[in-house]
């Protein structure tokens, strides 16, 4: 690939960084059975109008926090729907934080959901609070070294922060492979990994783990899988195919 041509991809597979979340995945077990996530809002509903939202039970309230990020990352749209349910979803897992403070799942769920909230809110909100990401996923890490979606939102973190706020490129390549060699069909950290390969000019590598993101489905919410990691796995493929076989201008 020449340089120019390097650029121009680089730049490409930048605007759309962001597009993957830091998880939506949690070893959390769910009410619900079913792999339709249209089926979700209906449950969801149905939860809410029991009055599960303002339930004391830790298991509860952390089943309602994965089912708001999995709304809010895999099935809404509308960016004031996808906020209400990451902030939702935050707002619950911080509750069921009070009774367990020792949960991963409820630390992953607070700090899955209040990023992706921040996202959507821009980088200052993200400034504001990035103390508090990190202390909770710092936390998960104290309790769950191996905990493989944390070690993903460290590296989404130094890999999108600007150098003033603390990020660094190198090292968040670090934590992305660290993520995927402690699950290998861990999709989003995979496919931030092979952005992360693009970026630094390394295509080769980046198509490797594209590849084995389309070839490989998860064990759990292959849902997601099929709806936002496939497709993106399959677009990247083949912008990069597309700038290394066009011919050079001039």
């Amino acid at each position: 690939m020449k340089s120019n041509k390097k650029v121009y991809l680089i730049l490409f597979l930048g605007l759309s960084f962001g597009v993957i979340a830091s998880s939506a995945w949690s070893g959390e077990a769910s009410f619900i059975e079913s792999e339709t996530p249209e089926d979700f809002e209906q449950e969801l509903q149905h939860l809410l109008s029991t009055g599960m939202a303002q339930s004391q039970d830790p298991a509860v309230l952390r089943c309602l926090a994965s089912l708001y990020l999995d709304l809010g990352y895999g099935l809404y749209v509308d960016h004031a729907k996808k906020l209400v349910s990451f902030q939702e979803g935050a707002r619950l897992a911080k509750k069921a934080l009070e009774y367990e403070e020792f949960s991963v799942d409820a630390h992953f769920l607070y700090a899955a959901n209040l990023g992706k909230a921040l996202q959507l809110q821009g980088l200052v909100a993200a400034a504001l609070n990035l103390q508090t990401l990190k202390k909770h996923v710092n936390r998960i890490l104290e309790l769950d070294e191996e905990h493989a979606p944390a070690h993903h939102m460290l590296g989404r973190m130094y890999e999108e922060l600007p150098w003033f706020l603390g990020g660094d490129p190198e090292v968040a390549g670090e934590y992305l492979k660290k993520a995927i060699s402690l699950d290998v069909l861990y999709a989003p950290a995979r496919l931030d990994l092979g952005k992360w390969y693009v970026k630094h000019g390394r295509s080769e590598e980046a198509e490797k783990e594209f590849m084995k993101v389309i070839q490989t489905p998860p064990l759990e919410k292959r849902w997601i899988w099929e709806r936002i990691h496939r497709p993106q796995a399959h677009k990247l493929l083949r912008q990069i195919r597309v700038f290394e076989s066009s011919p050079s201008p001039g």
